[in-house]
């Protein structure tokens, strides 16, 4: 699904500006931080004037082998003005957090991702839903525009497609993914580093916190349904940030017979942030939208303002509402 744009605009756009602000989402993963450096790195072989990247929150210590992780700011002055504003990996412009107006300022918006649109906002939005990562998308924008593919810019492009498919392993990897994944490589990807920074190296806190999370797991009677809940207290055990929960919800997913899988975390603030995972064609896109959230069919979050044991009652309970109506609307088709 494609929506208000073209590779052939969205290339006009780079090839015709000069300064240019990145913006990947909050809390952001390898795939908005992926795609947002392989489009720096794109941008300053092209010789542009001014590419400046910038996040809400710090890159997590797992993202910090990415090339130039470096040059992304979290502080940024807000009276700068950019030709064109490139927000990456995001359905909505909220999610950019604190640098949403800096976004808004610039002459011209591209929005690049592969969720469903939730609110058009960008003067040229190349946008499919197909896509594995918004990473592919940004690989077939510079293949159209026939630009040379270095080992810094495919090191962040399959950095984005290996995390957004849980190294290949999710059902959203398509021939394509894998053929532009093969092009990855060839350009100097190292796809075995990348899996072993990703997905094999944690810090010690990370490790402590994992064990207290698994220790919480809880299941339904039927044990479809599986979730684990993080208070602040375990945070402060583990001396552990909230970027280290990253990949906790797939060892619930793994368990056998769960369909859905949920990670439930307390923040700071006194919200709580939920990572849902399924198998199959169970949609826990439409679960996370009923509490202002989304994401992909196997892969979603969101987030309630309420307790932590408020918000376990309340998610599973409409998981398990939401499962039996599936159930039964598959039963009468």
């Amino acid at each position: 699904m494609r929506s208000r744009g073209s590779f052939k605009h969205a290339a006009q756009l780079l090839y015709e500006a000069e300064s240019f602000l990145i913006v990947p989402h909050l809390h952001p993963d390898g795939d908005a931080l992926g795609s947002a450096l392989g489009l720096y790195h794109a941008l300053r072989q092209m010789g542009k004037s001014q590419v400046v990247v910038v996040s809400h929150d710090p890159v997590p210590e797992i993202y910090r082998f990415l090339p130039d992780w470096e040059q992304i700011r979290t502080e940024h002055s807000h009276h700068a003005t950019y030709d064109v504003a490139i927000v990456v990996d995001q359905s909505q412009l909220n999610r950019a957090g604190k640098h949403e107006a800096l976004a808004r300022a610039a002459r011209q918006m591209l929005q690049i991702d592969h969720h469903v649109l939730m609110e058009p906002f960008a003067d040229v939005s190349l946008v499919d839903t197909r896509a594995a990562a918004t990473a592919e998308l940004v690989y077939r924008l510079l293949h159209s525009m026939r630009l040379p593919m270095t080992p810094e810019v495919a090191t962040c492009l399959l950095t984005g497609i290996v995390t957004d498919t849980f190294s290949f392993k999710f059902p959203n990897t398509t021939p394509r993914t894998l053929r532009i994944a093969a092009a990855l490589q060839q350009a100097g990807a190292d796809l075995s580093h990348i899996n072993e920074q990703v997905f094999e190296t944690r810090s010690f806190s990370a490790v402590k916190l994992l064990g207290l999370a698994l220790a919480s797991l809880q299941r339904t009677e039927d044990g479809r349904i599986a979730w684990v809940s993080i208070p602040r207290s375990a945070f402060e055990a583990a001396h552990a940030h909230e970027e280290e929960t990253e990949g906790i919800v797939n060892f619930v997913r793994s368990v056998r017979g769960v369909e859905v899988a949920m990670m439930l975390r307390e923040s700071p603030n006194h919200k709580v942030r939920a990572s849902l995972r399924s198998r199959g064609a169970v949609n826990v896109a439409l679960l996370a939208q009923q509490f202002g959230g989304g994401g992909h069919e196997n892969a979603a979050g969101c987030t309630l303002e309420t307790s932590l044991q408020e918000a376990e009652r309340i998610l599973v309970n409409e998981a398990r509402r939401w499962m039996a109506s599936s159930t039964s609307t598959s039963r009468a088709g």
